[in-house]
């Protein structure tokens, strides 16, 4: 029965982790970083669809190692040329048995146009394709750049080594090493041990067990084995072909591939960070509540200065006594008042009116009002040191938000919120004009205060009238000696007139200290709303932008750690 690969080692969760690491980090603005998962997605989209019954094993390895030989050698056949100059092998060579099917359209991805078929028995595997490639370490760049690329697509990594040069530089410190996620499908072959006596053997074999342990690479198996003699290439081929026997080895390398692509992705970025170590340097702190809360709210309160929500809300006070003492002042005095400019109205604020579907009637039951929104008001500029304090507070909060993130990333997240925060007057101006001041609210008791001012002033008014018809009626016409009524000894008229002035001014005085009191807690309640409104700014612009940001470095630390596996970077919001 044959294993579906496509579910080996999480290869299927692996590659959504791809993708979801693709689209985290296209949002945070990467571009160049994710070159090399995106050719990990796609290359693992080609190597599913074609050919998942079969494997390639690649021989790889420095000049002189007896690549050529080895495959040789494995075969059972003069598949490839060999000879004492250098290289030897120019272009990939496939080595395909007669027993793997569907291998031409794989090879063709591959790009290997040099092919050669066998039959009769492979010891290899009967799925298992072998490739020779050119030297790692030619002096011709384009023989380095095949074996590179090769050595990203095929399933199995076989290293080929010599006594001689079995720690060269090149070859653990360019490949080895940075494909060190690959261990599970790689074989290291110390090939010439024939040119060693036992000891030496051992020696050579001993070193080079300590150095791929130093690397990492502990579980990868060292088989000694000798192209010319024979000796231990059976071995050789029986280690590979339990790599590839069960049909895993090529989603095991798209693992691997995903893993290395993770993480020159998480230490390009700084997400991904091993355990520390027991004398562990010191980690940017996560960010504490109490100093992230503490932040927004200086935030905030710095908003709200720049919005001048302070000088609204006096300007909401003092609209609310000048529309009320028309209504409620002196009746023989409040038209002194509509000479005045409403302080409102002045800053180009509380505009709002109540919609025709609500009625004309100040009295209609729902109070409902619709507002008309004024795109900029009249109010005074924010001063330099408001201005100044509320982009001091943004920085603040921002450096807050962002200290769980690498140095680099907190760095560039905090500049772009400082560029958000440079734009927040007009923003603030707009939620300011946009709150409803109900200007078009008319207390109940305003009408009754209005008519006592007409009561009394109308009372004053007959007072005077019947005291001036007396005046003439006496002293200018002679015609009569009016008998006027009085109260006790002093005459009604007198009383109406003096009445009327006094209870209307008592009235008055009266009036415009409820109305007072109403305009103060009006102004308290605008100015909630006031700071409400500009929260929201705050929280649109600033706030909820960085707060989305980090969430997806988080998230992509947490992805990358998943295919990796390897701790993450605890990062908190």
């Amino acid at each position: 029965m044959t294993t579906d690969h496509s579910g080996a080692a999480g290869l299927t969760s692996v590659l959504e982790d791809l993708e979801r690491t693709i689209d985290l980090g296209e949002r945070l603005g990467l571009r160049d970083e994710l070159t090399q998962v995106r050719d990990v997605l796609a290359q693992a989209s080609h190597r599913r669809r074609l050919a998942p019954e079969s494997t390639v094993a690649a021989l790889l390895g420095a000049t002189g190692s007896g690549k050529s030989s080895l495959a040789n050698a494995l075969t059972g056949a003069e598949v490839s040329r060999t000879a004492r100059t250098r290289p030897t092998t120019t272009q990939p060579l496939a080595v395909v048995p007669d027993t793997v099917h569907e291998a031409t359209e794989l090879l063709d991805w591959l790009d290997i146009s040099r092919r050669v078929s066998i039959g009769g028995g492979w010891e290899l595997g009967e799925a298992t394709v072998l490739v020779d490639l050119p030297d790692i370490d030619s002096d011709e760049p384009a023989h380095r750049d095949i074996a590179e690329r090769m050595a990203g697509k095929v399933d199995v990594l076989v290293w080929v080594l010599d006594p001689e040069k079995y720690a060269d530089g090149v070859v653990h410190r360019d490949f080895l090493i940075p494909m060190a996620a690959h261990a599970e499908v790689m074989v290291v072959a110390l090939n010439q041990v024939d040119r060693l006596d036992l000891e030496g053997r051992d020696a050579v074999a001993a070193d080079l067990r300590r150095i791929l342990d130093r690397e990492g690479l502990n579980s990868v198996p060292v088989v000694p084995v000798s192209a010319r003699t024979g000796e231990g290439v059976e071995t050789l081929a029986r280690t590979v072909a339990s790599v590839a026997s069960d049909r895993l080895a090529s989603a095991r390398s798209l693992v691997a591939h995903a893993r290395r692509a993770a993480k020159e992705l998480g230490d390009r970025t700084g997400l991904v960070v091993p355990a520390p170590p027991a004398a562990g340097g010191p980690r940017p702190p996560a960010p504490q509540a109490p100093q992230l809360q503490q932040s927004v709210t200086t935030l905030r309160r710095a908003a709200a200065g720049v919005a001048g929500i302070d000088v609204v809300a006096q300007a909401v006070e003092g609209s609310d006594r000048h529309r009320a003492r028309p209504r409620v002042g002196w009746f023989w005095l409040r038209w002194i008042e509509r000479l005045r400019r409403d302080p409102l109205r002045a800053l180009h604020l509380g505009a709002g009116r109540r919609s025709s579907a609500a009625g004309e009637s100040d009295d209609h039951s729902d109070g409902a009002a619709v507002r008309a929104v004024v795109d900029i008001s009249s109010l005074p500029p924010a001063g330099p040191a408001a201005t100044g304090n509320l982009r001091s507070a943004a920085h603040v909060y921002a450096q807050a938000a962002c200290s769980g993130l690498p140095d680099d990333l907190a760095a560039q997240a905090v500049f772009r919120s400082d560029e958000r925060a440079d734009g927040l007057a007009v923003p603030l101006d707009r939620a300011v004009s946009a709150v409803d001041y109900e200007i078009w609210r008319r207390p109940a008791w305003w009408a009754a205060a209005n008519l006592l001012q007409w009561v009394t002033a109308l009372t004053a008014l007959v007072g005077a009238l019947w005291l001036v018809a007396i005046r003439v009626l006496e002293d200018y016409l002679l015609l009569i000696t009016v008998d006027v009524p009085r109260w006790g000894r002093v005459p009604w008229p007198t009383i109406l007139l003096l009445g009327g002035l006094m209870i209307g001014l008592l009235l008055a005085g009266l009036g415009t200290l409820l109305a007072r009191l109403q305009a103060r807690r009006h102004s308290r309640r605008i100015a909630r709303l006031l700071r409400r409104a500009t929260d929201e700014v705050i929280d649109a612009e600033v706030i909820e932008p960085l707060r989305a940001e980090v969430r997806g470095w988080v998230e992509l630390a947490q992805t990358l750690g998943r295919i990796t596996r390897r701790d993450t970077t605890a990062l908190t919001f």
